[in-house]
């Protein structure tokens, strides 16, 4: 697995060299844009906005506009004008994960030890997660990556870390902007639903549940390379009546 950032975890005074890994994959297909005439591959071309030219990749700079003047930047000048906190993933403190509101909650990565191959580099890294198995806490922390500066909770996960990114609180919508009509529920209804959802208690198990969207649109267009028509889903119908489908699910719970 390749890594996509390297650093340090800072822990107080103490830096522990890291490597940072997704912890999920992508499973969606994607679309390429073609020309209809003749299905060549459609690609996006880069051109001066002054003289109309089709720039190659080492005509290309990256540039800041101060006070009207263009200020070119080489890779390396702005890998140099990021501070040192950049490569340091600072612990700000500790904390119960329950106290994590679950609104937060985004992606999910892995730590590793910055050099696997050397067995005596990891012993900062076993500390902290020593230290944090007995506290029974997430670190809250906060890091840099592709020039941006993200929050997170770390907590012990197998051999090392799992680094959970966090949304700002600035980032989460408000609840308020949600359009809810208001409505009284009849108390007979609400206890019918209720031995409907009963009698639908699972014991949750994550590795029964797979991504099938994809396998059907791979058939859909298994279809379409067959030359057979694409035939729209038809949309759920309303439910019009709430008694009556609650009384037809429990009838079918009962037979079950």
């Amino acid at each position: 697995m390749r890594s996509i950032w390297t650093g340090s975890i800072k822990f107080g005074t103490i830096f522990i060299p890291i490597r940072l890994y997704a912890a999920s994959g992508n499973l969606h297909m994607g679309f390429h844009l073609v020309h209809k005439t003749d299905c060549g591959r459609v690609h996006y071309k880069k051109v001066c906005e002054k003289d109309g030219k089709e720039l190659k990749r080492d005509e290309i700079a990256k540039a800041i506009d101060i006070a009207g003047e263009c200020i070119q930047f080489t890779d390396d000048e702005i890998k140099n004008l990021h501070p040192f906190s950049t490569r340091t993933m600072e612990i700000l403190g500790f904390c119960n994960f329950e106290e994590i509101p679950m609104i937060s909650l985004g992606k999910s990565y892995y730590i590793g030890t910055e050099n696997p191959k050397k067995g005596d580099s990891g012993q900062s890294f076993h500390l902290l997660k020593e230290v944090m198995g007995k506290l029974d806490d997430v670190a809250v922390v906060k890091w840099v990556q592709r020039n941006n500066e993200y929050i997170g909770v770390l907590k012990t996960h197998e051999d090392g870390f799992l680094l959970k990114q966090l949304l700002y609180f600035e980032q989460v919508r408000s609840a308020e902007e949600v359009e809810i009509i208001k409505s009284e529920v009849d108390p007979e209804l609400v206890d019918k639903a209720l031995q409907v959802a009963k009698n639908m208690k699972l014991d949750f198990d994550w590795t029964e549940y797979f991504e099938t969207y994809n396998q059907q649109l791979m058939e859909l267009i298994g279809k379409k390379a067959a030359g057979d028509e694409i035939i729209p889903e038809i949309k759920p119908p309303e439910t019009r009546s709430l008694q009556k489908e609650l009384d037809k699910m429990l009838a079918i719970m009962e037979e079950e």
